[in-house]
């Protein structure tokens, strides 16, 4: 092999090293725990959840394989098991983002519920999709206080709070999923 095919080969690999060390750095963590039984029993704290989330799970619009059934989240989310981001690799909606946290904090002893909220997304919120006017998050209550914890969007924005009252929160919201 001459001198230049070597520089090229040499600069090609080069490059792929490095594309591929970018795109370690911008793949979710693998999830540590076996099955969804295991991670919703374990993760039994609302910063342990928050965590996960950001480290393991990632949005997708329906269209993107991260629906649940295709369902209006605004409305109920009987077909969007808890279970389902879990077992979709780590894509959902911000209904499968919800099932899976309230399911967690139920399980943990919270009073956990489904928010429906009126939000007027931005265009650049998801790019190539449809501006809706309502999202869902979780809303808990932890020490007489309640907290949102909302990651099922392109930008998670995690836990805020506290709120002394549901009519406290900095939302418009639609409804509170008792289901």
């Amino acid at each position: 092999m001459n001198k230049q095919k070597m520089m090229t080969c040499t600069r090609a690999l080069a490059i792929l090293g490095i594309f591929l060390l970018l795109l370690s750095c911008v793949q979710k963590q693998p999830q540590p725990y076996k099955n969804f039984a295991e991670a919703s029993t374990k993760l039994n704290t609302p910063a342990k959840i928050d965590d996960f989330q950001k480290k393991h799970f990632e949005w997708a619009s329906t269209s993107q394989g991260g629906g649940c059934a295709g369902i209006d989240i605004g409305i109920n989310l009987e077909a969007c098991p808890p279970d389902f981001i879990f077992n979709n690799k780590g894509r959902g909606n911000c209904g499968a983002f919800t099932t899976f946290a309230v399911d967690c904090l139920r399980k943990a002893g919270y009073e956990a519920y489904p928010l429906s909220i009126y939000k007027k997304w931005p265009d650049s919120l998801a790019p190539g999709h449809q501006p809706r006017d309502y999202h869902i998050m979780t809303l808990y209550k932890e020490n007489g206080k309640w907290y949102t914890m909302d990651n099922g969007k392109t930008k998670p924005e995690g836990i805020k709070g506290p709120f002394n009252s549901i009519e406290d929160l900095p939302y418009k919201v639609l409804k509170i999923l008792r289901n």
